[in-house]
């Protein structure tokens, strides 16, 4: 199982900018010298971080214990382990989490760590600050933040196993200087593993430089480490000798998030024909149409792969169940919007009321339905617009109304809220079903960050809920309010 464990420089090597944050507020408990007591760090860290942390005590019997679980944890994994002990999870990852939080506790300081999940889970790799405390009566408690780096979906590992093209995604493992150490792959197709001479072999964990034998040129690893320091892409020919065969590889290298996405094409066939062709072409007429016709082929492949690398993008992007953009390139894109200067938006949450009970009483394929009929009608009701919408979460959606004040945002939801009232979602079965929805609504305020609008939209998103579900709330400048159904 792949694994690292950091105890230095936790911040400069976090993806998620709540553990900086986190880690302050840590240092802040602990200044007498002595432990963080649990309660009042809890008390200081539950409202703006409880969503994505975990805490586990000791059972006393070599064991732990989940005390709480994050609403964000429980959508990402589908499930929660509220209550249940560690011992019940995978074996691998459930001693990996005993190790660490061991090891907090004997040295009594933040971990930072990732690790490979599960296969099975949606999520394939995560990262965790774990951070000792110790409650008032002595006992040792775990605070965990977690959040996961990487995603499998079984239609994007579709497309990856039948593309003809090996594709091979790497993450940068750095010293303490920032230089890149090794590279890790964290993602390999089949025909990965059959260009690198290896079919059949697991190629995940592999160090990058020692399972795909052309990264062992330093010419090309010079160019990859270009192309992750400089953000930039590059695209080359190279050829490597692997069993006294060699073998012609056309390399494209893409940045990745914090390491590259390598796309394989093996060109051996048609790189040899091409050179026969050429030495032939002079003499013979019908070796020159063999070699257009090599190049057509080739400028065939090569446009084929681009197609499947925009499909694979694509994917990266949107929520594969709705279409609509996933929370990852919703915050991205918003993020985008709100930079343009002096932009004004507001942001509306929208929450599928008593949405479990869909699911218990007709089963998730119903469930599934009434989500993308909700999603349609919300592109409907939008459609021609520069706003942005996006499903964030299993029941939940999101809006960014471009250029609109808090009127505008109030009229556009009660429309929504109206639309919603007249008709009956439709199911599978011949099956309709009436579903009511709150909302929450936050007009952004002057250089407002995305993270604090979307706070506050969710803050008004509960209170409409807390007010009895199908309600409007509205975030203002001073306090929230919150508006009956129409």
């Amino acid at each position: 199982m792949y694994q690292e464990i950091h105890t230095e420089n936790i911040a400069a090597r976090a993806h998620a900018p709540k553990i900086a944050e986190l880690l302050s507020r840590f240092t802040l408990h602990g200044r007498k010298g002595g432990p963080v007591p649990y309660e009042s760090f809890a008390a200081a860290v539950m409202p703006g971080f409880g969503d994505d942390l975990v805490i586990l005590e000791p059972t006393g019997d070599g064991d732990y214990r989940w005390i709480h679980y994050g609403r964000e944890i429980t959508r990402y994994v589908g499930g929660t382990r509220l209550g249940e002990r560690l011992s019940a999870m995978q074996p691998e990852v459930a001693a990996f989490t005993r190790h660490c939080a061991e090891r907090a506790f004997a040295e009594g300081r933040p971990l930072y760590t990732i690790h490979r999940a599960k296969p099975t889970l949606r999520v394939a790799i995560w990262e965790r600050l774990l951070l000792p405390t110790v409650a008032r009566d002595g006992r040792n408690v775990l605070v965990a933040f977690s959040r996961p780096l990487q995603f499998r979906e079984d239609l994007l590992n579709a497309v990856l196993d039948s593309s003809p093209s090996g594709i091979v995604a790497l993450r940068a493992l750095r010293d303490d200087g920032g230089g890149v150490d090794r590279t890790i792959i964290v993602t390999a197709n089949r025909r990965a593993a059959d260009i690198a001479g290896q079919p059949g072999a697991r190629l995940l964990d592999r160090e990058a430089r020692e399972a795909l034998p052309f990264l062992a040129d330093p010419t090309i690893w010079k160019r990859c480490l270009a192309a992750m320091e400089q953000q930039n892409g590059d695209s080359f020919e190279t050829a490597f000798t692997r069993q006294d065969r060699t073998s012609w590889l056309r390399l494209a290298i893409a940045p990745l998030g914090d390491g590259l996405l390598l796309t394989l094409t093996d060109i051996t066939d048609l790189t040899v024909a091409n050179q026969t062709l050429q030495s032939r072409a002079a003499t013979l007429a019908l070796e020159v149409g063999r070699e257009r016709a090599t190049r057509r082929a080739l400028s065939e492949e090569i446009g084929h792969r681009e197609e499947r690398e925009k499909e694979l993008r694509r994917l990266a992007e949107t929520d594969p169940l709705t279409a609509l953009l996933n929370r990852r390139s919703f915050t991205e894109r918003a993020q985008a919007a709100l930079a343009e200067a002096g932009a004004e938006a507001s942001l509306i949450i929208v929450d599928l009321d008593h949405f479990k009970q869909v699911n218990d009483t007709y089963g998730h394929p119903a469930g599934d339905a009434v989500i993308r009929a909700f999603a349609d009608m919300l592109l409907g009701l939008l459609r021609g617009e520069r706003h942005l919408v996006a499903r964030v979460g299993g029941e939940e959606f999101a809006v960014l109304l471009r250029g609109a004040d808090a009127a505008e945002a109030t009229k556009r939801t009660a429309q929504i809220q109206e639309a919603l009232a007249r008709r009956a979602l439709p199911a599978p079965e011949t099956l309709a079903l009436r579903i009511t929805a709150s909302y929450g609504i936050a007009t952004r305020r002057p250089a407002e960050p995305l993270a604090e609008l979307f706070a506050r939209a969710d803050q008004a998103l509960y209170r409409a809920k807390n007010e009895g579900r199908n309600r409007i709330g509205t975030a203002g400048t001073e306090g929230d309010a919150v508006a009956d159904a129409a």
